[in-house]
Order: structure tokens, then sequence, then C-alpha cells
């Protein structure tokens, strides 16, 4: 089965490392994936035009409906954002009209029913965990990993079915044990990491990442792994905030395909684990 990469807007730039890390463990699975043009997925205009996220979301949904493709997101954000519009298009046969007036000058169409993965729920649905074992040439026993879940692809749990116990989800942790990893319980991992707040409360947003920090450490992880690019971006702005004033260096945040890579034996499309196993 091939599947349509959509990578998010931000990791061409901030964190190529994402989609390249990805391609890598995808390949070794066997997995066949195709990358579109596509565009934003209308995330960051949410709160000021709902017509205009909705056409932006659409319109991807659309492009992989033309390739005939289901959708296979990176980023948590992403994912989260074309679930909710798929869910508001499928309800709403005005705004059908109008998406598909809009799209009609492109030469696109949308009929709904595209069907909508994140990388975590591909990878727990849609892989037999026996391929996923079986790639693992490099188990990391004895590291002790703390997922971080991101806020957008948890709720409205009713739209994105992302883990069948939103409030207790243990989606994450079934694919870091696949690794050998041992998955850490702690208590911020399902809690924002901030990021939606920056340029809007700044001081709000830097306490947030801080402090995830700082009890993901308190709590034994050897590692922070995140799946969603804003979540990453926010970790590494805690970084450096952490680095600047003069403290030692936090523990690593590093992406789940950066994790999956390292156990797979991929070491050039993987960074932070070595590091971490060696240190600590």
């Amino acid at each position: 089965m091939k599947y349509a990469l959509f990578s998010g807007c931000r990791t061409g730039f901030d964190i190529p490392q994402h989609p390249k890390s990805a391609k890598a463990v995808l390949s070794r699975l066997n997995v066949e994936v195709e990358e579109l043009d596509f565009g934003c997925c209308g995330y960051p205009v949410k709160e000021k035009n709902l017509d205009a996220f909705l056409l932006l979301a659409i319109r991807n949904l659309a492009i992989a409906q033309a390739h005939s493709l289901p959708v296979l997101t990176l980023c948590k954000c992403g994912f989260g954002t074309l679930k909710q519009a798929e869910h508001y298009f499928q309800n709403d046969p005005d705004k059908q009209v109008m998406i598909n007036g809009i799209l009609k000058k492109e030469g696109l169409h949308y009929d709904g029913g595209v069907k909508i993965h994140h990388m975590l729920t591909f990878l727990d649905r849609e892989v037999d965990k026996g391929v996923i074992r079986q790639s693992i040439t490099h188990p990391l026993d004895g590291i002790k990993v703390a997922p971080s879940y991101g806020c957008h692809a948890l709720r409205p749990s009713t739209i994105t079915g992302f883990d069948d116990r939103p409030n207790a989800p243990t989606i994450f942790e079934r694919i870091i044990t696949l690794t050998g990893a041992d998955p850490v319980n702690w208590s911020k991992r399902l809690e924002c990491c901030g990021n939606p707040l920056l340029e809007k409360n700044n001081k709000l947003a830097r306490d947030f990442i801080l402090e995830k920090y700082k009890t993901a450490e308190q709590e034994g992880a050897d590692i922070i792994c995140t799946a969603c690019n804003y979540c990453h971006m926010q970790y590494e702005y805690g970084r450096d905030l952490i680095l600047k004033s003069g403290s030692t260096n936090p523990i690593p945040a590093i992406l789940l395909t950066q994790l999956l890579g390292r156990a797979m034996g991929l070491e050039k499309d993987w960074t932070g684990v070595e590091k971490a196993a060696r240190n600590r």
C-alpha cells in the first residue's frame, strides 16, 4: 500500500530530520510513500477564519483523493486539523458546496472519506507488530523514554480517534516498547508543550516547556520522545533557554522516527539516542 506523506509546513526549514528519518524508517518497513503538492493544513488560521481553515485542509485531502492515496501525517497538529476538517466537511452540505466550488478552479473535487493516519496510529494499526520487531537490530535496552503526547491528536477524541483511551492513552508507549526501550509514565506526558502560546504569552509558553523538561528528568527519563513538529520545535526552544541560563545540558528530546531509526540501526537518520545512552 502506498501513502501520501504529509510532512507539514515547518519541517523543510525547521526540522528536516523529521521527514528524512520517517522515510528511512518507512522504507525499512517496506512502506511506500509519495510526497504530493500539499499546502498548509489550515491550523494557523483556524481561530481567525473557519472557512479558510476548512478550505486549506480539504484542499490537501482533495489532492490525496485525486491520487487515490490515504494520508500519513508526521505532525499531530496536522493530523488533528485534517481529521477535524474532514468531520466538519462531512456534516455541513453548505460547506461542501462552497469548498468544492473553489477547488473546481484548480481542477480538484473532494467527496470525503480519505483515510488520515498519524505516524503513531499507522504503526499501531496498519503495520504488523512482527514486522516492526524484526526490523529492530539495535534494541534500546535500558533506555528510559518519556513520551510527550501533544494536544491536537488527542482531542476531541470522538473526531480524531487517536487512542481508545483519550484520557489515559497508551499508543505512544506501545510503539516505544517495540524498540526495546522502557517508556516512562511521567506526570507531564499529556500536558501542552506551550508552543501555541508563543507570541501570545511568552512567559507562560516558556514555563510550560521548562517544567516538562524538569519533570521528565526528575521522573527518571533518559530521553523525551516527540511525535509532533510543533512539540519538537518547542523542546528545541526550551533546550536553548536552558543552555543560555548556564545550566547543565538537558536530557535529549528526539523524534519518534529518530528513536525508531536508531533501533533499526539507521545511524545516518538518527541523532540524540547514542549520546544519551553513553552519558547516563
